[in-house]
């Protein structure tokens, strides 16, 4: 039986890549019998008062939907040195951060892995670096992104609560341009232009941290013979080339690559030893696309991806002897996940107050949640479990039209996943609905339904992500329905105000209580549910040279688990956050970020018993007696943190020179010096705060060609 599954999958997989190569192919060979008409402009909008050119960095398009253009990233304060998108997302009403410095996206109640992250619309994984502090996303790179925490469009599935799709910027078809850019953690060079001029163009940019080369070059100054390695140290890559087959036809290429790898160790070196013992862990990430889009006809859009994604976790223990020439390295505890796919989308407008979008994803996804190797004496020795497969076929279909007052849009995604063990089948139907009361106040409704088929171990930890990913087990998949209303009001040319509810059902989430039962039996889980409202308010204020937003976010958020509901981990009731920029003339600006928020609920340790150690008659360790103890995590939070409070302050400057510009950002983070909790831990009888980010000047500059 298991192998015929086997052969099942590897023929559907030669049939979808053949399908896929005849819709690669298919839009060339149409276009040498389409006449030569020109390319429709494929926006079909109804016209709204838009606040200023200015705050289109960052345009609420109302009910969830969010534009943001990465011009706002260099004028908000930068964290540790380095210009986060991330970070300004999550100044957003309903979205969460997490913990202190963290760059995670929690929408409406959701976690972080039930977000969707797309980078060109290819799946992303893992979007951090050094655990978490900073995004992997390139601003230099960035192009634009969409954002949604409501009212989905039905293109877009696999995750419960919101999207993140950012788009990577096109090389200029006419010039070069070079920017180097350098921070207190890290820097970066991009590059782009043309290859050949109107038809091929290169976009490149290249980021990577430095802390590691201070420390170790000064370690390798010293004269002792043993020195402490220490690093942290982060990557990434981002490329793409873009040609302009004709006018009706557009062929590109992305890739992009990250590393993290944290790294403590020892080198000894005197004239009797060369040997370095070194214990890390880490994660490497790597994807590729080809995109191609073409004009069938004026009214008729195709677009087709293949694409091909990679995340590896890994820890590390290794030992290099170089007298004897012989060395040992182990990984342990490494996961693995591959997936290639791809995507076939068509935008139709029949109408001019029409359009419909529909298509056909697919997507072969393998895990090795567990695996671990060995390299003794250049001979490699790999041990792992099975293997876990799955297997997704997607179709959709959205409407929108335009008729008098009324924006619709209504869609529905149908999904099939085979993890070769169950078959699983979802619908996923999507409502929005627009009313132009009259020309300044617009009243909105969506209905979401989504559900996900993968999902990230989720244990009791808010300080570390791992991304450790694993498809569904279980009989049913997870899954949400949200319902949202909104109402938007363009006061005056430079204001509006946005007013949005909503409701959250999420059922069948899955709570691990022992990793390896649940890997290797598929026992000790529990599947529950949880549920979210809120009502978030957001103001939008923009005037010549000032620009400005604030918004309030009233929520509560639970999960159920068996007989126990307790709050979910990143549950704030209230949250306010507030950015501001002044123009003080050409080239400077000064801005300010505010952020306030409930403080989270907290699995504090409240019970301490000896550790087993401790109770042994070992002599060894009778010195260590009333000292090693093992805290009693509760199911369930007990307390609260303190309430979280930052003011961060930026200034920016930018000068022309005779070629290029040079650009400053001077940025001071937590102004107030506010004791924000970041971790809190027992110390006898008392407990202590971890503070993560005190008072932190950070400073960049940046030098453009």
């Amino acid at each position: 039986m298991i192998a015929d599954k086997k052969r099942w999958v590897r023929w559907v997989i030669r049939q979808v890549l053949r399908f896929s190569i005849c819709l690669i192919c298919m839009p060339v060979c149409a276009q040498l019998t389409i006449e030569s008409d020109s390319v429709i402009d494929s926006s079909v909008e109804i016209s709204e008062v838009i606040v200023s050119a200015r705050a289109r960095n960052m345009q609420n398009r109302g009910l969830g939907n969010y534009h943001i253009n990465p011009r706002l990233v260099n004028e908000s304060p930068l964290f540790l040195g380095e210009r986060d998108i991330v970070k300004s997302l999550q100044f957003l009403p309903g979205v969460s951060p997490g913990m202190e410095g963290s760059s995670q996206l929690n929408i409406r109640g959701g976690t972080n892995d039930q977000t969707c992250y797309l980078l060109d619309d290819v799946p992303v994984y893992n979007q951090n670096h050094a655990f978490g502090f900073l995004s992997g996303f390139n601003a230099d790179a960035i192009q634009h992104v969409e954002f949604y925490k409501g009212g989905i469009p039905s293109q877009y599935g696999e995750r419960l609560s919101g999207v993140a799709a950012i788009s990577l910027k096109e090389g200029d078809y006419k010039k070069r341009h070079t920017s180097v850019s350098l921070g207190i953690l890290a820097g970066t060079l991009a590059s782009d232009g043309y290859i050949l001029k109107d038809k091929l163009s290169y976009n490149i940019a290249a980021r990577r941290s430095f802390l590691d080369w201070l420390y170790n070059g000064v370690a390798a100054f010293r004269k002792n013979d043993k020195a402490l390695l220490v690093g942290i140290v982060f990557y990434d890559v981002n490329g793409k080339m873009s040609w302009k087959i004709n006018d009706k036809n557009r062929l590109s290429w992305q890739t992009y690559a990250g590393y993290d790898d944290f790294y403590v160790g020892f080198k000894e070196k005197n004239k009797d030893r060369k040997a370095v013992d070194q214990l890390g862990l880490g994660w490497k990430t790597f994807m590729t696309s080809l995109k191609h889009t073409s004009q069938l006809k004026p009214d008729l859009l195709f677009s087709n991806l293949f694409y091909y994604t990679t995340l590896d976790n890994f820890d590390y223990y290794k030992t290099v002897n170089k007298e004897s020439t012989k060395q040992k390295s182990m990984n342990g505890a490494s996961s693995l996940l591959a997936e290639m796919g791809g995507k076939y989308a068509f935008e139709h407008y029949h109408w001019p107050n029409n359009k419909l979008f529909y298509g056909l994803e697919w997507a072969y996804q393998k895990f090795t949640p567990d695996r671990v190797s060995r390299i003794t004496e250049n001979q490699k020795t790999t041990y792992h479990n099975d293997n876990l497969r799955l297997l997704t076929f997607s179709g959709y279909i959205n409407d929108e039209l335009r008729y008098r007052r009324w924006l619709l849009n209504a869609g529905i995604r149908f999904s099939r996943y085979d993890n070769t063990v169950k078959t699983q089948h979802a619908l996923s139907p999507r409502l929005k609905a627009n009313y132009f009361l009259n020309d300044k106040n617009k009243f909105m409704i969506a209905y979401d339904r989504m559900c996900q088929p993968v999902n990230t171990i989720n244990e009791m930890n808010y300080n570390v992500q791992t991304d450790y990913w694993i498809p569904y087990q279980e009989n049913k998949l997870p899954q949400s329905s949200q319902l949202s209303l909104g109402w938007k009001n363009y006061t005056t040319s430079n204001l509006s105000i946005t007013v949005e509810a909503y409701y959250k059902k999420m059922s069948n989430l899955l709570l691990i209580r022992d990793l390896e039962y649940y890997l290797d039996y598929h026992t000790n889980f529990d599947q529950g549910k949880g549920h979210s409202m809120g009502i978030e308010l957001m103001v939008e204020y923009a005037k010549d040279r000032f620009s400005a937003w604030a918004s309030y976010t009233l929520s509560k958020t639970r999960r159920t688990f068996g007989n126990e509901t307790y709050p979910f981990k990143y549950d704030a009731p209230h949250s306010i956050t507030a950015f501001g920029n002044y123009s003080l003339n050409k080239g400077s600006s000064i801005s300010i970020n505010i952020q306030y928020r409930t403080g989270y609920p907290y699995y504090i340790p409240n019970i301490q018993y000896p550790s087993p150690v401790i109770l042994s008659h070992s002599p060894e360790y009778a010195e260590l007696k009333g000292f090693l103890t093992v805290d009693y995590i509760p199911d369930g939070p007990i307390t609260r943190l303190r309430d979280y409070f930052r003011i961060d302050l930026n200034y920016t400057f930018e000068k022309k020179l005779k070629r290029g510009d040079l650009q400053w950002q001077i940025s001071l983070l937590n102004a107030t010096n506010r004791n924000n909790p970041y971790a809190v831990y027992r110390q006898g009888d008392t407990y202590k705060a971890f503070v993560l980010l005190p008072f932190f000047p950070s400073i960049a500059v940046k030098r453009s060609f």
